[in-house]
């Protein structure tokens, strides 16, 4: 003890310095926290915080990769909302609860998104000159591909659990050729469209597989082994004047029917403004699609650059279709 010069006596600083010692060592450090509880917190936390919570330590980081699966599913579908005025800033917005949340990336200046896939941003050199840039907003993982022959509409990786050796496939922006590059290959491939007066509409990876929809309603099997090829896989009678906005009087051609997939089920969605949806599930057996009234449990999002099926979307507080 020492005493003040106002005769309080009082703790010197190395006492002090002690007292605090005994009794942080009294307690257990919080990188000590059981699993379970780590893994309950976790699993409360909105997407934001649960990206915070995975960076404290490595207990806390392996905690947080556990229960991604479970955290992403409880959150609400975000909107990707590129900056007018930054070329760092990217915007993810939460139509539900109306919040906004900034994330800053490399520069995008002079590039353009062209497709949503895996997570991944796909960005394109407006001048075709630098090579085509994927990255994860959340995560900040990119992957670099060759620059197209062409200008591209949209791209999607081919094997999302192991994007780094994933092959990647893109509808050009006329919709007029498919285009593939092989992690293998020294250059793109190009496809044009399988039969005469038809455009290409959609791609989708589903069941490992690589599928392409055409604007008549034809759904194709993409195979990228050493002999890729492109095969009929099944069809969808009468799919509503499918894709009939064509580039007459410099219109430009604008799909109206997207792929869809979620869990074990492929759907063809024929979407036109104004107007209810009209669903095809296709029947994996008979490779054709059936008209469908009802989505079950799931919710169909069709934004701009990428579609989406949900399931269970009372998760997060949303509702089936």
């Amino acid at each position: 003890m020492t005493k003040r010069k106002d005769g309080v006596e009082g703790i010197d600083d190395g006492a002090l310095k002690q007292r605090i010692t005994i009794e942080k060592s009294d307690g257990r450090p919080w990188s000590e926290l059981p699993m379970d509880l780590l893994g309950d917190i976790s699993r409360k936390l909105n997407l934001v915080d649960h990206l915070a919570f995975g960076g404290v330590c490595r207990s806390w980081r392996m905690s947080a990769l556990a229960s991604e699966r479970d955290v992403i599913a409880s959150q609400p579908p975000l909107v990707v909302l590129p900056s007018i005025s930054a070329d760092k800033v990217l915007s993810l917005y939460n139509i539900f609860e109306e919040n906004t949340y900034q994330i800053e990336l490399p520069t995008f200046a002079s590039k353009d998104c062209c497709g949503l896939s895996s997570g991944y941003l796909v960005f394109q050199d407006r001048k075709g000159q630098d090579e085509l840039w994927l990255i994860n907003p959340i995560t900040r993982h990119e992957l670099k591909f060759p620059t197209p022959p062409t200008d591209i509409s949209h791209a999607t990786i081919t094997s999302p659990t192991t994007p780094s050796d994933s092959s990647i496939v893109a509808l050009s922006k006329d919709f007029v050729h498919l285009l593939f590059y092989r992690p293998s290959d020294d250059k793109w491939t190009i496809y044009k469209t399988p039969e005469p007066k038809c455009f290409y509409a959609d791609i989708i990876v589903f069941k490992g597989q690589v599928y392409v929809l055409t604007c008549n309603g034809k759904i194709w099997n993409l195979r990228l082994q050493s002999d890729a090829s492109l095969t009929l896989f099944a069809v969808c009678d009468n799919p509503v004047r499918c894709s009939t906005i064509l580039r007459l009087f410099s219109f430009q051609y604008r799909p109206n029917v997207f792929l869809v997939a979620s869990d074990d089920e492929l759907m063809l969605v024929n979407f036109r403004v104004f107007t209810r949806p009209k669903i095809f599930k296709v029947d994996l057996e008979t490779r054709k699609g059936v008209v469908t009234n009802s989505l079950g449990d799931k919710a169909l999002f069709i934004p701009d650059m990428s579609r989406a099926l949900i399931s269970n979307p009372t998760k997060w507080g949303g509702c089936n279709n």
